[in-house]
């Protein structure tokens, strides 16, 4: 007794009745459903399938009018035919044109062979014993006593038939037998006799029944069904059904004026359908009532009852069965030692377990995609790859390389103005949204990070004729986003030439993209830059006389001097189509030039830092030459105001110094004059002027006097005297030593050389 105590205790434990219940509980919803559906399902179910199979009657009767259709159309066509070989002198000779027989046996074979299930068409003539058909010609009675022998209708009865007008008709379906093949039982054949009241010509087609009703898809009428048809004198042409009753059956159908009409005789019920075509009747004959249904019903009782006690049965053992499992999977979840499975607790676990794995799985794949995105930019950044970077590629090789080649591409997006003025956030999540938009178009795309703005994409062709088609996607993707998602911010993409996939080919092509924002021409306004469209060239407008006219004129005061000097240097160099790379080291020149008067103003050295950081950071950041040509201008504003507000003036102000200088370099200055009129000493003028202007005085004075020469030597006809005259040099001798000692070369020849320079700017003016 105490050892069956434990068993005891299991069976009436509360998690082991709640397994055998749920178990039972499912059984009996099973077969009480599978009941519900028996005793409703199958007479609604034979009664859509009756009303299916009307609708499948219909159609076939549309292909049997269609069939019968083209028969009277193939009939009516030969009957037609230009070519008659019993309609000439010939013929009533007693011979016959066989050119003419040779015309209708082709025009015969034409007509019969699409139609598969024409056996054969036979054309003759009363007045002939020769038979046309679309195999050949042949005496008419051997081909009905060879081919088409019949205990009915023999050649007798088809000739008498034929020398009579009579219209088209169609015969009953009979067995027809081969002479030449023994034992044939024959084929079952539907003779139709074409009419002859247009023509003398007589065309009898045996149809194939079989073949007929295959092609009218008899097959799809539903099972245990019939079909026969009845000509318009109720003949009997076709019978699916050989020992079917049809006289007792046509005694008790009356069809109506309707098309349609239904009636019920014993187990049977008959449908009789009426053709629009030719008055054919068509009779379904269709069974309305299962047989022996007490009889399977008993049956179906039989079973249900067998089936809940297999269930009843298979529900404890399933229980026991089942019941030490969730024990042991409660302990494994960590819950407490309850009397019965507590289920709710059960599903909480599982669901809490789901989240922790959810959890983890997010927090692997993130951090397999930054391992991807670390081993990517080690290939790209190490010079000499380590064997450690080159296994971490070959780890990720086939997630990188989807095709045989690719074709690296860069994305820069910059920052857009926020409505208060100040410039947001780069472009969030580029990555994704590049992966997003190349994916729907290209295959293998693979997209990096960068830093903020930037991101890379590895796009795979099978073949290096694919890279054109590549350009394309990636050229309608960066403008279409340019019209939405980055209406407002500069954004440029650069593609590399086509490589085949490996890893030793990436740093090439990141070299190429990188060159691409580099070398590209400053006026091109296509978002794309293709590496194979850059066009190189070397010839940089960087005049060093202008500039240091420009940085005086800064120097002085006149600020709109300076920036028109400038902005004729840019607009020079984007006539002459030069790089970005070039034109920002123009402008990096001009720039430290203005730069230098900072050095007088009131500017800490921490100051005059910051704005060169700022300056270059906006020029790396610069897409085209108005963003390259604004930041300078930014900056000349900026120098401006500090040079203007730099507090009280002093005795020795460079600028009033430099102005004044500018104003008159045409007279003889000389350093006791500027000394006298700034109430000091020549040699401390002089000790001042260098250390301010990195020039001693004279030196100034000849560059500012030669910049002027320049000019007129360029755009006037004066003379070299006159101009070394004006421009404050006492004599032509000294004016063409100091030209020919700064520059080279004599006056003279300079003007010859710009001569042609000079045409140009006098035209634009």
């Amino acid at each position: 007794m105490p050892k069956l105590l434990p068993k005891i205790r299991m069976i009436v434990n509360k998690g082991l009745l709640q397994i055998f219940f749920a178990l039972l509980l499912v059984a009996i919803i099973m077969f009480v459903s599978n009941y519900m559906v028996y005793r409703n399902s199958i007479s609604g179910i034979y009664n859509q399938v009756s009303e299916n199979n009307k609708l499948v009657v219909k159609n076939i009767i549309r292909s049997f009018d269609s069939s019968f259709k083209d028969i009277n159309d193939v009939i009516h066509a030969i009957q037609m035919l230009p070519s008659n070989p019993w309609e000439n002198e010939r013929t009533l000779n007693g011979e016959t044109d066989m050119s003419a027989a040779y015309m209708i046996h082709t025009n015969v074979r034409e007509l019969v062979s699409p139609i598969d299930y024409i056996e054969e068409a036979i054309v003759f003539h009363p007045r002939s014993e020769l038979a046309i058909t679309a195999s050949g010609s042949i005496r008419l009675e051997q081909l009905l006593q060879s081919r088409y022998g019949s205990k009915t209708y023999n050649g007798v009865f088809w000739k008498a038939l034929a020398s009579t007008k009579h219209p088209l008709r169609i015969y009953p379906a009979q067995a027809y037998t081969r002479q030449e093949l023994a034992g044939d039982a024959g084929r079952k054949l539907i003779p139709v006799l074409g009419s002859n009241q247009v023509s003398d010509l007589n065309v009898l087609v045996f149809l194939n029944s079989e073949k007929l009703l295959r092609h009218v898809n008899q097959q799809s009428m539903m099972k245990g069904t019939s079909l026969i048809v009845l000509d318009q004198d109720r003949n009997v042409i076709l019978n699916t059904e050989d020992n079917w009753d049809l006289v007792s059956m046509l005694q008790e159908l009356q069809p109506g004026p309707s098309s349609e009409t239904t009636v019920k005789s014993k187990d049977y019920e008959y449908n009789v359908f009426k053709s629009e075509y030719n008055g054919f009747l068509y009779i379904n004959k269709t069974p309305y009532q299962f047989a022996n249904m007490q009889a399977v019903t008993n049956v179906n009782r039989q079973i249900m009852l067998i089936a809940i006690a297999c269930a009843v049965l298979l529900s404890g053992l399933l229980s026991l069965y089942l019941y030490r499992p969730v024990q042991t999977l409660v302990k494994l979840i960590g819950l407490r030692e309850r009397s019965g499975a507590d289920y709710r607790s059960i599903r909480l676990g599982i669901a809490q377990i789901q989240e922790e794995n959810e959890s983890f799985k997010t927090q692997m794949d993130l951090f397999r995609k930054e391992m991807r995105r670390a081993a990517f930019q080690s290939t790209l950044l190490d010079t000499f790859p380590t064997r450690e970077t080159e296994q971490r590629m070959q780890r990720y090789f086939p997630e990188f390389f989807r095709e045989r080649y690719f074709v690296l591409a860069a994305f820069r997006v910059g920052e857009q103005a926020e409505d208060d003025g100040v410039l947001g956030t780069g472009f969030p999540d580029l990555a994704a949204f590049v992966e997003n938009g190349l994916g729907s178009g290209l295959d293998g795309v693979f997209v990096f990070p960068l830093t903020q703005g930037r991101a890379l994409a590895l796009v795979g062709g099978g073949r290096p004729t694919d890279r054109e088609a590549v350009v394309d996607g990636i050229r309608a993707f960066v403008e279409e986003a340019k019209r939405e998602a980055w209406a407002g911010i500069s954004a440029a993409a650069a593609v590399s030439r086509m490589y085949p996939a490996e890893t030793a080919n990436v740093q090439q092509a990141f070299s190429e993209v990188n060159d691409c924002f580099e070398f590209r021409n400053i006026d091109s306004d296509d978002a794309v830059i293709d590496i194979n469209r850059i066009r190189y060239t070397w010839k940089v407008y960087a005049p060093l006389d202008e500039i240091e006219k420009a940085s005086q004129s800064l120097l002085i005061g006149n600020a709109d001097e300076c920036i028109r000097l400038v902005n004729g240097i840019v607009a020079r160099n984007e006539e002459l189509h030069i790089h970005r790379r070039q034109l920002v080291s123009v402008v990096q020149t001009i720039f430290y030039a203005m730069l230098k008067h900072l050095e007088m103003s009131d500017m800490k050295t921490e100051q005059i830092v910051e704005l060169e950081k700022t300056f270059q950071r906006e020029l790396e950041a610069a897409p085209g030459a108005r963003e390259i040509q604004e930041a300078l201008l930014q900056a000349i504003h900026l120098i401006a105001q500090k040079r203007a507000g730099s507090g009280q003036k002093k005795k020795l102000d460079p600028s009033a110094i430099a102005l004044y200088i500018d104003q008159h370099y045409m007279d003889n200055l000389h350093l006791d004059h500027m000394a006298d009129r700034l109430e000091t000493t020549p040699k401390y003028f002089s000790n001042f002027f260098k250390k301010t202007f990195g020039v001693n005085f004279v030196e100034y004075l000849n560059k500012v006097r030669l910049a002027h020469a320049k000019e007129l030597l360029r755009q006037s006809d004066l003379s070299v005297a006159e101009i070394g005259e004006k421009t404050g040099y006492l004599n032509s001798s000294t004016f063409t030593n100091t030209f020919k000692k700064y520059y080279g070369i004599s006056p003279s020849e300079y003007r010859r050389t710009n001569a042609g320079e000079a045409a140009i700017t006098g035209r634009k003016k």
